[in-house]
């Protein structure tokens, strides 16, 4: 004959906060009645009036509620309506589980550390996975689906440019004029994109698509261009930007990184401090990513207009040639460790030209 179980704790009603001591007792079998017992309140001021009779409830084993074990936190035992016993003492609690042959799952779990280190090991590669495929893939179906007036809510991204970073373009106009004229049956063919060419001074050779359509050309990047199929290049890559709404896709995916991390940190107080490394290198990463896609689009789209590849390689690395020597400074440049920059390395760009070129040559003989 097995012998009682007796668990203290406390007793609550479920209609108040007040906590009274109880006893929770196991009888001997054959039985396997279950009582509990709630002790009087007794007065703390003068005399010793009782506050509240002691009361006694039997119970089988199904009448009970009880937790899950986590840890050594206190233990909720319900019964009835609402009705809580809550207790420290989880051992006797799982004795008294162990006797009805039950085991909570998740003490189970938490008790074996081969369970804990596959826990871990499946939620890290849950977030990995939905940071690297989930994130990108979401926030690419969402700008699909965003009609194009979107663009608007996110401002006149070229305004702002103009009073923070720009200055006015000081290529002759004639050039200019010239630069558009190359351009104009282009962008002839992808009215849906309302891409527009501008140009601006104020920064280093550089060109960038903005989410209004707008593609700016800096005054540094027309004087290192010297062949009309590099610029022409250089505005395909930019149109593979629109095209693929990157700017938007940017955006809807750095939200995502933030919410994720404010769900995992559970701070939004601290999340500026604690997310923004990490967001940074993901967002940079996600950047490369767009890079290589609209690379991969300007040389299809080369390739269809019959301009060689190669004037795509060339420009590419005129550029970095021009940023690795210091610019029209003279000074000499340094090499950005690759998971810090925002374009995949030249390297990696050129090959990727070298690739379709070859692939084209052998698909047109």
């Amino acid at each position: 004959m097995s012998s009682s179980i007796k668990i203290t704790g406390h007793y609550l009603d479920g209609k108040s906060a007040k906590r009274r001591a109880a006893l929770l007792e196991l009888d001997p079998e054959p039985f396997h009645h279950i009582g509990l017992t709630i002790e009087a309140d007794v007065d703390s001021g003068e005399g010793t009036a009782l506050q509240g009779a002691a009361r006694s409830f039997t119970l089988s084993f199904d009448d009970l509620r009880i937790e899950s074990r986590l840890g050594n936190t206190p233990r909720e035992i319900g019964f009835g309506d609402e009705q809580l016993f809550v207790t420290d003492d989880n051992d006797a609690v799982d004795r008294l589980v162990a006797r009805f042959g039950t085991t909570g799952w998740l003490h189970l779990l938490e008790s074996k550390l081969s369970f804990v280190i596959l826990a871990v090991v499946l939620t890290v590669a849950l977030v990995g996975s939905f940071v690297h495929y989930g994130i990108p893939a979401g926030a690419k179906w969402a700008a699909e689906k965003l009609p194009v007036v979107t663009a608007e809510y996110l401002g006149d991204g070229l305004d702002i440019l103009d009073k923070t970073v720009f200055d006015p373009s000081e290529i002759a106009l004639s050039r200019q004029q010239e630069v558009r004229d190359l351009l104009e049956p282009y962008l002839q063919q992808y009215p849906e994109l309302d891409a527009k060419i501008n140009f601006r001074a104020g920064l280093e050779a550089n060109a960038l698509a903005l989410p209004t359509g707008d593609i700016v050309f800096t005054d540094e990047f027309i004087r290192l261009v010297k062949h009309d199929d590099e610029l022409v290049a250089v505005f395909f890559h930019e149109l593979g930007h629109l095209h693929h709404r990157h700017m938007m896709r940017r955006v809807l995916q750095d939200s995502m990184i933030t919410l994720l991390v404010i769900m995992v940190t559970g701070d939004v107080d601290t999340v500026d401090m604690v997310t923004g490394l990490p967001t940074l290198i993901l967002d940079l990463a996600y950047s490369r990513a767009f890079e290589v896609e609209a690379d991969a689009y300007a040389l299809e789209k080369m390739h269809e207009s019959g301009i060689e590849l190669e004037n795509f390689a060339v420009i590419m690395q005129r550029l970095e040639d021009y940023y690795y020597e210091g610019g029209d400074e003279g000074e000499g440049g340094f090499e950005i460790p690759a998971f810090l920059s925002t374009h995949p390395a030249t390297e990696e760009r050129v090959q990727l030209a070298q690739q379709l070129i070859e692939r084209y040559r052998r698909t047109t003989h």
